[in-house]
């Protein structure tokens, strides 16, 4: 017999139906579980929703994840984008964060409990998604991810080199290699920027490997 939800499975599930869904789906996401995918000119955008592992039959505590792949990374790197990609699938195929890092003024988690006002947390999760759904739209390839305010926020050398090498900015793309190295210096696999041309698949770097002192 199939195991039946638990009281705050239910109530989580309706948390999604009334703030997340309606807004995504009119926004061209499609759901499947707690995923919510779309294609968007040249980008695969993927929104999750994440339960955290303590959370018990009465309570609920969950994340809210958020990736974007570049289709120009995919074909840089030899990994086609999936329309249906995994949330983690966007660390080698462009930027993924919670929303409370995308989105000013959320929490870390929220957490749905049985007994609760669900309007309390239905309203600001609502307000929230309309707004990542508006910095989504603006997101549709690696030019338009360059230009904003995210791009600075990602953290990742990876990804900036990446996306500064396919727009043609190789001395951009070269100081994140170099940063690469630097970060990697106790590894001897990742603390050479030849390591990061070849992994990355910077092909016109090299040159720049033969410069002294590289």
């Amino acid at each position: 017999m199939a195991r039946g939800n638990s009281p705050a499975e239910e109530l989580l599930k309706e948390v999604v139906a009334r703030a997340i869904t309606p807004t995504l789906k009119a926004s061209g996401f499609r759901k499947t579980a707690l995923n919510f995918h779309r294609r968007h000119g040249e980008t695969a955008q993927v929104v999750n929703v994440q339960v955290s592992h303590g959370s018990t039959a009465m309570e609920k505590t969950f994340y809210i994840n958020v990736g974007i792949a570049f289709d120009a990374i995919g074909r840089l790197t030899g990994f086609p984008v999936p329309d249906r990609l995994k949330e983690y699938e966007c660390d080698r195929l462009g930027t993924r964060g919670r929303l409370d890092k995308l989105v000013s003024g959320q929490p870390n988690w929220w957490t749905v409990r049985v007994g609760d006002d669900l309007s309390a947390i239905v309203d600001p999760i609502q307000a929230a998604i309309a707004r990542l759904s508006a910095e989504l739209d603006r997101i549709d390839g690696i030019a338009t991810f360059r230009a904003h305010r995210w791009f600075k926020r990602v953290g990742s050398h990876e990804v900036e080199a990446q996306v500064r090498y396919l727009l043609g900015d190789l001395e951009g793309a070269w100081r994140q290699i170099e940063a690469l190295a630097r970060v990697y210096s106790n590894r001897d696999d990742l603390n050479r920027p030849e390591c990061w041309v070849d992994r990355l698949k910077l092909d016109d770097l090299r040159p720049r490997l033969n410069r002294p002192g590289v």
